[in-house]
């Protein structure tokens, strides 16, 4: 859910070109070698996602429509990773490919990238709830717990988050497993659309297990007593959008059992279109447990 630098990286000017970058290595091959570490001391999972979707879209050059991950094993922050891509189709109107990435001649990440074309039809989408503008919100780095302490050490640093019901998400179990907030990247993101596509990839693997992990501890204080990764994580693309502004994720979780959480995402640019969904799996127990 929450992550610290544990990269070496300036975190406060943190380069996402830098953790984007993928160094070509000939036959479809990339390597990665700039990484952003999470709590268990293994590269943010959003990384992986979003390196994996460009590596990816270096092959097939069209829109990203969807991709699908495992996640492995934890990859190691302080060594490269590679990537080798495979084209399982090349169509008129989709393009799909495999992605695999490894270290150590492990794999750490297996995913499946579908492309396509742009295509008119028919429209609809489910409406955002209505919720605060994110300047309504106080920043999470402006909150203080029980003890009047800052809760900056929750925040990511590179990325902005806005919570929706502030108290009742963070410091007490939430009658529903349904966690709102507005999120975006600190900075401008430059770059093409691929570019902010795999901005979105990296900024949905933030806080949205937080819906499952809410509805049964508060949130503050849960990064000590849980042990939380990432299982697998599907993304649909609905419609082009900026990481770099505000945008809206409402997260559901439908079950948590054995050890699994599962949740569902919307995600809404701020004019409350809906251009991306999303479901992640995670294991989640007590950290004692896991050591």
């Amino acid at each position: 859910m929450t992550v610290t630098d544990e990269s070496g990286m300036n975190a406060p000017d943190r380069d996402l070109n830098r953790l984007f970058a993928l160094e070509p290595l000939g036959d479809s091959r990339f390597s990665a070698s700039g990484h952003d570490a999470n709590l268990n001391g293994r590269v943010f999972g959003g990384q992986l996602l979003a390196q994996t979707l460009l590596a990816a879209q270096h092959v097939c050059p069209d829109v990203a429509a969807t991709l699908h991950v495992l996640f492995l094993r934890g990859a190691l922050p302080d060594e490269p990773l590679r990537y080798e891509v495979q084209v399982l189709q090349s169509g008129r109107r989709f393009s799909s490919c495999r992605v695999r990435g490894s270290q150590r001649g492990r794999a750490v990440v297996e995913a499946q990238v579908t492309l396509q074309q742009l295509i008119e039809g028919y429209r609809h989408a489910a409406p955002a709830p209505e919720v605060a503008n994110p300047e309504q919100l106080p920043a999470l780095s402006q909150m203080r717990d029980a003890t009047g302490a800052s809760l900056d050490y929750m925040c990511k640093p590179g990325i902005e988050l806005r919570l929706i019901a502030t108290r009742e998400s963070m410091f007490h179990p939430t009658t529903e497993a349904r966690l709102c907030y507005w999120a975006k990247l600190q900075k401008p993101l430059g770059g093409d659309l691929a570019r902010q596509q795999a901005a979105l990839a990296y900024l949905s693997d933030y806080w949205i297990n937080g819906a499952a992990i809410g509805h049964h501890v508060p949130l503050v204080g849960a990064r000590d007593s849980l042990y939380v990764a990432s299982l697998n994580h599907s993304l649909w693309f609905h419609a082009a959008s900026r990481a770099d502004d505000w945008l809206l994720f409402v997260c559901e979780s439908p079950v948590m059992q054995r050890g699994r959480g599962l949740t569902w995402v919307r995600i809404y640019d701020r004019d409350r279109q809906l251009v991306a969904s999303a479901s992640q799996e995670s294991v989640i127990g007590l950290r004692q447990n896991e050591e």
